[in-house]
């Protein structure tokens, strides 16, 4: 890792190459004006090559002199590929036939990462300050094919086809038989082969991420070097990648005021956070290419997907696009370098609002959520949401946790665990997870059970209302919906029990016969060091208060209104609002706290 990466910092996309190079100084005079620091900047193959292994970097050379004129600094992109809405993603027709894993794709590709690190190299470390290696790797399957060596992928993992036929339930003669199973939501009796081929697509991003940084680094780069993804999971392992990198970064174009996506945009940002300890956003959706639906993005937008970004503990982001370009509009600064008077604004109060929080810790969190790679990237695969209520009871709240990567072990990358971990969705190996509990931890499970958790004799019946569920010597919440039903639980019983519950006239006297009735519908049980609880009730904003209560946990920001998100960082606590104007409640530091706050907006207010 190279810590000379300055931080924080906030950048701003130009295509030098599609813009006028008579407006460059107006347009980098507004990117300063702005208080833009660094000037992110494509350096495409395409543009540059007059033939193959031929090149003109002439512009390069005119637009990083205005550059260092006004001592703005460069992240530089030089690819090899740049998507950027770019004649084939930006790399020449000659490239054009031969997938990343193709040795004369590499060959070609080489080529030109030597000679275009050649012209940037007397920039490095003095205008120059990071190098992002290639674009939002992906292996492309609907481009190259979806074998880009398969074969040899399985008997690397395998090693003989019997261990892969075994592990199949297949009859395959030898490894280039078998054929990739990518499409998850068709699969039937196929869940090894759909889980090896989606781990395949990862190791093929994992894998030529890794070889781009290598020709970055024989080449002389001594720069940070970021990798890029896009916010889904289906094609990229983020973990894995931001091994690979000294910084890494999401690309979130979320919909016109987070009308739609508000909830997944603030999951992606707490992903991101969860795999590096330096969360950027790449590419930061400022402006619009054209054949992009529901992104009219308007001021209100900006100052809260920024806020938004800062309640994340977001350590830095690049505005894609800065400036209005081709067929990219909408962006804060025109193609002549005229900045629009209300984007203008906007992009201030955020760059303001950065620099407020530029030393401030990471957001506080009482408790953390598990995440597994494999089943969020079947569940995207399968266009469907995680099968799992947690998460949008947890957006509801409004509160601010930690997702933990479950798939290694938690803690091993230098953070505490955290106090209280809630499990969601499905985890195919859960050692991690009992290690955890083992050396202290608190796993509380509702009505998803791991191995080695004693399962419920039954339920209730389907449909009751008005429970209240008692934990051990604690607290108790109202819940409604069937829960599971032990006959002897292996722990301490937790009981719910039936209150009285709505009247129908006609039926009194039979509902009230259910009036008193009790299940234990969980337990309480120590593991090691640690504890395991299950409530066996569905997860509800009363069940996580009482478990914070029953524990002894406090929750550093508590939304007291509906629809009001919030995150505390230091003293500082971040308020989050995603609809109409109104005056928010707050619980922060055991005190009441009000807020006004704006449509689709939010505010930064100081707490002690």
């Amino acid at each position: 890792m190279h810590s000379s990466f300055p931080v924080p910092m906030i950048g701003g996309e130009i295509h030098y190459g599609r813009v006028q190079s008579r407006y460059w100084p107006a347009i980098l005079d507004s990117t300063k004006q702005l208080g833009v620091e660094v000037v992110g900047m494509y350096v495409m193959w395409d543009y540059h090559e007059l033939r193959e292994g031929a090149y003109d970097f002439a512009q390069l050379h005119a637009f990083l002199a205005e550059v260092e004129r006004r001592g703005l600094k460069v992240l530089a992109r030089p690819g090899p590929f740049f998507y950027a809405e770019w004649r084939n993603l930006g790399i020449p027709d000659h490239a054009v036939p031969f997938g990343k894993p193709h040795p004369e794709f590499r060959r070609k590709a080489a080529h030109w990462i030597a000679a275009v690190l050649a012209e940037l190299r007397p920039y490095c470390g003095r205008t120059i300050i990071a190098m992002q290696a290639d674009n939002e790797i992906d292996p492309m399957p609907h481009f190259w094919g979806e074998d880009q060596g398969f074969a040899a992928w399985l008997q690397k993992r395998y090693r003989t086809i019997g261990e892969l036929n075994q592990a199949w339930g297949a009859e395959y003669r030898g490894f280039d038989e078998p054929i990739p199973w990518l499409a998850a939501q068709i699969a039937q009796n196929a869940s090894q082969r759909v889980s090896d081929s989606c781990q395949y697509r990862y190791d093929l991003a994992t894998e030529y991420a890794q070889w781009v940084i290598g020709e970055y680094r024989q080449n002389g780069c001594t720069l940070p070097i970021l990798l890029n993804t896009w916010p889904g999971v289906d094609a990229q392992h983020w973990r894995d990648l931001s091994d690979l990198a000294d910084f890494y970064g999401i690309d979130p174009y979320p919909t016109s005021e987070c009308r739609s996506d508000y909830r997944y945009f603030r999951e992606r940002l707490r992903l991101l956070r969860c795999v590096t300890d330096f969360p950027y956003i790449a590419e930061f959706g400022s402006g619009i290419w054209h054949g992009m639906p529901n992104r009219d993005y308007t001021p209100t937008h900006y100052r809260l997907t920024a806020l938004a970004a800062l309640a994340a503990g977001v350590r830095g982001w690049n505005w894609y696009m800065l400036v209005n370009r081709d067929n990219w509009y909408g962006a804060p600064i025109n193609e002549r370098g005229v900045i629009h008077p209300e984007l203008g604004e906007a992009f201030a109060d955020a760059i303001r609002d950065f620099k407020s929080l530029a030393d401030a810790p990471p957001p506080a969190v009482s408790f953390g959520v598990t995440w597994s790679w494999r089943y969020n990237q079947l569940a995207q695969i399968a266009k469907r949401d995680v099968d799992d209520p947690l998460p949008a009871v947890l957006h509801e709240m409004g509160i601010e946790y930690d997702w933990i990567d479950v798939d290694r072990p938690i803690g091993s990358d230098g953070r505490k665990p955290p106090a209280m971990l809630l499990l969601c969705g499905e985890i195919s190996e859960p050692r991690h997870v009992w290690s955890y509990v083992e050396a202290g931890g608190h796993l509380v499970l509702f009505q998803r059970l791991l191995a080695e958790c004693a399962p419920a004799d039954g339920t209730s019946h389907p449909n009751p209302e008005n429970l209240e569920v008692s934990l051990p010597g604690g607290p108790a919440f109202r819940t409604d919906g069937a829960v599971f039903a032990y006959r002897t639980p292996p722990g301490r019983p937790i009981v719910a029990k039936q209150l009285p519950w709505r009247v129908d006239e006609d039926q009194r006297r039979l509902m009230e016969l259910a009036v008193g009735r009790s299940y234990t519908c969980g337990y309480s049980q120590p593991r090691g060091q640690g504890t395991v609880t299950v409530l066996g009730c569905r997860p509800s904003r009363a069940a996580i208060l009482a478990l914070h209560q029953w524990l002894g946990i406090e929750i550093p920001a508590l939304p007291l209104t509906p629809g009001v998100h919030a995150a505390r960082r230091g003293d500082r606590l971040i308020v989050l609002n995603c609809g109409e104007a109104r005056t928010a409640e707050l619980s922060a530091s055991g005190r009441s706290v009000h807020v006004s706050l704006p449509r689709c907006g939010g505010a930064i207010v100081a707490v002690t």
